[in-house]
């Protein structure tokens, strides 16, 4: 019968289901980006934002400028405003008055003096006092723009994407660089759409619509897959449990866990127009967790770990770095407490540490992607280095993957139901660790305006897929596939004799004990 605690369980879902109804649903006034910037002859313009407006909409904006001390030449120092179509083009030119004519609007820039205020800066002292000039820009711009392309075309109604520099063109003419004091900016941005009943704000970017439905879906199917999971623990407490069940358990919250902090995220965005770091950091953290647990099992058992040693075959026996990695990965719950518990002298610790650098590899790119000025979770992003080097990961382990699977196909010992089965496996597996660079490079044949949304879903449902199979692998009968039949993931002591010893012929631990309930760790 179904335990207390399991109906606890249950229970949490329609509260998870609460928490991201109340984020996809507020509304917010706008979004609010703040830097510091200093123009030169080097560097006569700086980015303060780039913001995605919505079809048949108006993007407005509100911009405050501090400039510490007077900035004595303003005569071409201007806000100039560009659209994606001639962004490239912008990027590519070498002059500043090469640029600006192809803004959609230039506005110019007035500093009034404030007085001597104190000054702010990093490395200034407490008591260190400057003169003060502010400005104020408010401007709006229009999606489509008017007027045509360069090539005549007509401008798409669609979600385009603006950017919005401050720039001085006489700093590339006359030397005056040490007139040019450092500005600070505070950018209010709204995304302002038609209605029947109005005009409302928006504080999203055009390119975040649907990311929120999208959480909301993980977040359910995800919360789905591990109170099924949690369901089988708690009808095997008292007996036998496998840690590869708890280990895709671990998976599946820290997915539905990263979708929760994003949207918690999004709330808070709605309020302040800025968000949360931390929320927005944990989703990043957890996702990364999630990603190398799964890489972590997919490798695992495409290198035999949970079928019996007479099907797995004795591993590599050649002390190649591909022989150490792929021994290492074959059981790395044990391998991680041989590394724990041997303080790293243990045989089986560098399996362990092959373990844990998997991990840390993936929390390492995380962080990394939180070093880059993005309002939302930055990784998977391609257009960043940390997005591009997850992609190249994924591709290496699939290497790593696919060669594991076909040392168990090559071993001698493999019944030819089970080769059947780690075919289609190996074609899965393989699938996953391929699915970010083949997601990657199917995005760069689209627009630019809707890579972010393809990309996002893209991963998620790559995630989504990946968690489904691991999860009917270790919950699918013992009729479901060969693999089923075969692994030490759902037998028990009375089908399994080799489930009666506590240590491997090595003298390695392959079980613990939590109560009265063993967990196989072999």
């Amino acid at each position: 019968m179904p335990s207390a605690s399991m109906f606890h369980h249950y229970r949490i879902v329609p509260l998870l289901l609460a928490v991201a109804v109340a984020s996809i649903i507020s509304c917010a006034d706008a979004k609010v980006s703040s830097g510091k910037v200093h123009l030169s002859g080097a560097q006569t313009e700086s980015t303060l934002v780039k913001f995605a407006v919505s079809p048949s909409s108006t993007g407005k904006i509100d911009v405050l400028l501090t400039s510490y001390g007077m900035y004595e030449n303003e005569l071409e120092l201007k806000m100039h405003i560009y659209a994606d179509e001639e962004w490239p083009t912008v990027k590519r030119s070498a002059l500043c008055s090469q640029k600006v004519r192809l803004a959609q609007k230039s506005l110019p820039i007035v500093f009034d003096y404030k007085g001597l205020m104190p000054d702010t800066r990093p490395g200034k002292k407490k008591t260190d006092r400057v003169e003060m000039y502010t400005s104020r820009i408010q401007a709006e711009i229009e999606n489509p723009p008017r007027g045509r392309l360069a090539q005549g075309k007509e401008r798409k109604d669609r979600s385009r994407y603006f950017y919005f520099l401050i720039d001085d063109c006489s700093l590339e003419r006359y030397n005056h660089d040490d007139k040019a004091p450092d500005i600070s900016f505070d950018a209010t941005i709204y995304n302002v759409r038609p209605s029947a009943s109005g005009d409302y704000s928006d504080h999203l970017p055009a390119d975040e619509a649907g990311i929120g439905l999208l959480l909301v879906l993980t977040l359910i199917f995800s919360a789905a897959l591990t109170v099924l999971l949690l369901v089988k623990i708690l009808r095997t407490i008292g007996g036998e449990v496998h840690v590869a069940i708890i280990i895709v358990i671990a998976a599946c919250g820290c997915n539905a866990a990263s979708s929760l902090c994003e949207l918690i995220h999004r709330s808070v965005f709605a309020t302040n127009g800025i968000g949360s770091y931390s929320m927005d950091a944990l989703s990043s953290h957890f996702e990364a967790l999630s990603d190398s647990m799964v890489a972590l099992i997919l490798l695992s058992i495409g290198g035999g770990w949970t079928l019996p040693s007479d099907v797995k075959g004795d591993g590599f026996k050649s002390e190649s770095g591909v022989g150490k990695l792929m021994n290492g990965v074959r059981n790395p719950a044990g391998s991680l407490i041989d590394l724990i518990s041997s303080r790293g002298v243990s045989g089986d610790g560098r399996g362990g540490l092959v373990a844990l650098a998997l991990i840390l590899v993936h929390a390492g790119l995380a962080q990394w992607g939180r070093t880059y000025d993005d309002d939302f979770d930055t990784y998977h992003a391609l257009e960043h280095p940390p997005g591009r080097a997850l992609m190249f990961l994924r591709f290496f382990l699939g290497l790593v993957f696919i060669t594991g699977v076909g040392m168990i196909r090559s071993s001698g010992r493999c019944p030819p139901s089970l080769m059947s089965f780690l075919t289609k496996f190996g074609m899965v597996g393989l699938s996953y660790f391929a699915s970010l660079p083949g997601v990657s490079l199917f995005c760069k044949t689209l627009p630019y305006y809707q890579r972010h949304q393809a990309l996002h879903w893209g991963a998620a449902l790559v995630q989504a897929c990946s968690l489904a199979s691991l999860t009917w692998l270790f919950v699918g009968s013992s009729d479901a596939s060969a693999y089923h039949r075969l692994s030490r993931v759902g037998r028990d002591a009375a089908t399994d004799m080799a489930a009666d010893l506590a240590t491997s012929s090595s003298g390695r631990k392959t079980s613990w004990k939590f109560g009265k309930t063993k967990i196989n760790i072999d």
